[in-house]
């Protein structure tokens, strides 16, 4: 069960770290620069702050996940990201309509679809870990 959960750590790192840490890089060249995907969406909008802070958030989640979760396999730390994984995909649930407003609906499927899935697999894990 070990390999498993931590195989599950691992992947949820590199999706919420790689993801994050590429939107972090569109959005910082869509609002100051005009340039790249996101340009039609970003380009000097004070909304930026937001989706910059959650993205970094995300990758924030990721080192944790390498630096101590992985070393410490505590069942906590399952809970732990299966929160997270339920604020972010809950927020894009909470706020679809964003995703229709700027074109981004299949971009808001996968992330979803997504945290949905590693909501699952961080619940399951950390319950596992708790009739052990």
């Amino acid at each position: 069960m070990d390999r498993f959960r931590k195989l599950v750590l691992i992947a949820n790192a590199l999706y919420l770290g790689l993801t994050g840490f590429i939107q972090m890089i569109f959005e910082l060249l869509s609002h100051y620069r005009g340039m790249g995907p996101l340009s039609g969406i970003f380009t000097g909008t004070p909304y930026t702050i937001g989706f910059f802070e959650a993205h970094g958030f995300a990758v924030l989640t990721a080192v944790l996940v390498f630096g101590v979760m992985l070393k410490d396999l505590k069942p906590q730390w399952h809970l732990y990201l299966a929160l997270v994984c339920l604020l972010l995909g809950g927020a894009n649930l909470l706020f679809w309509d964003s995703f229709a407003k700027v074109g981004l609906v299949t971009a808001g499927y996968v992330a979803t679809s997504l945290h949905i899935l590693f909501f699952g697999l961080q619940t399951f894990s950390f319950m596992k870990t708790r009739k052990e």
